[in-house]
């Protein structure tokens, strides 16, 4: 079977929609340009710590329009596939495609003549009045390989290690970043969680941390809110107490190449390259910590419980807090729009104008 046919096969079996090879530069620059408004709005709100994931999700797109540039005849793997349905994000399927053209990148370059012999070879077919397909693609494909080598590519999931920010007498306290392409709805999420820990254990990033390590896995299904997801980590590890955690939502991502809602398409009716990047950010916070003490701690007292460890101390959170949602449209869109969504919500909503300044 044909890779066209296997296409049509796995594009009938799931919520997704491949993209033309004409489709894909002009898709993939408009999402991209996006992103980089996204970061530097976040920025001049001294949110700079989102930007890297954001330049690292750029680099990953950059690296899939370079590979969906070249003839299609050329090209090894299926279409390029968005999710188009609340999400507009290319699929899980295509970064790790991209990711096993990563392994092979050192052994295709060595394979490949040096950039400036096939500069030469296509100049000297030009001259000749010869065709200069073949260097052409080649060439094509060496820069292809050659920028997927030198790019950090972003990853189904990825967790960084601990990092300790501060200490005192009894604890020590850490922020932990990790990302996913959260399942579901297919769309890039960045966490932050700010913990404690207490200082008679050894140091989180001194030692495995199994039972953590599972809860973050798991989050990329999106299948637990991130309450709930807070509330079973406090409750399953004993030494670590969760303070604040944050979710970071890029997307959805919204197109004239998207399954878009009636209001969404009604707003991009008669606008030149339509497209609309939604970012939220989740925030669940302990507001106290509540101290159990069994029967046993009753008989000695507080201090001998503690220093027993009869004594259970556990966070008390607040409530799931959606407290920042942001838009970012064409400037005539964003004076339809004002300060809401397309279905009346307050949101702050970003109008780019067709010189790139940024409207509020």
């Amino acid at each position: 079977m044909t890779i066209q046919g296997l296409d049509s096969i796995f594009n009938q079996d799931f919520n997704i929609k491949a993209l033309d090879r004409e489709q894909v530069k002009s898709y993939i620059s408009r999402l991209n340009c996006r992103i980089e408004q996204l970061s530097t709005i976040l920025v001049s709100d001294e949110r700079k710590f989102v930007a890297p994931y954001l330049k690292i999700l750029g680099s990953t797109l950059e690296c899939l329009a370079l590979k969906y540039s070249l003839p299609s005849e050329d090209q090894v793997d299926f279409s390029l596939t968005i999710s188009p349905t609340n999400s507009g994000f290319p699929t899980v399927q295509d970064f790790y495609f991209l990711q096993k053209d990563k392994q092979s990148a050192d052994d295709y370059i060595q394979q490949l003549p040096d950039e400036q012999s096939l500069i030469e070879e296509i100049r000297n077919s030009i001259l000749k009045d010869r065709s200069a397909s073949t260097p052409q693609v080649l060439l094509q494909r060496l820069r292809y390989f050659s920028k997927l080598k030198e790019t950090k590519l972003l990853e189904e999931n990825h967790q960084n290690e601990p990092k300790l920010i501060d200490e005192d007498r009894d604890k020590r306290a850490y922020v932990i970043e990790w990302t996913a392409i959260e399942k579901g709805i297919n769309v890039p999420v960045l966490y932050v969680m700010y913990l404690t820990q207490n200082r008679r254990s050894i140091p989180l990033e001194k030692r495995e941390n199994p039972t953590l390590d599972f809860f973050i896995y798991q989050s990329q299904n999106g299948i637990v809110d991130l309450r709930s997801l807070v509330c079973q980590m406090d409750h399953a590890i004993e030494d670590i107490r969760p303070k604040l955690i944050y979710k970071y939502i890029i997307g959805p991502y919204h197109d004239g190449l998207t399954n878009n809602t009636p209001e969404i398409t009604n707003l991009f009716d008669g606008v030149d390259e339509p497209s609309m990047l939604r970012f939220r950010i989740e925030a669940v916070a302990s507001q106290y910590q509540r101290r159990m003490i069994g029967k046993l701690g009753r008989i000695f007292g507080d201090e001998i419980s503690r220093i027993l460890g009869f004594e259970t101390v556990k966070e008390v959170y607040g409530p799931l807090d959606n407290y920042d949602r942001r838009i970012i449209v064409p400037f005539g869109v964003k004076q339809i729009m004002g300060n809401k969504d397309e279905m009346g919500n307050p949101s702050q909503v970003y109008g780019i104008t067709k010189g790139g300044e940024i409207i509020l």
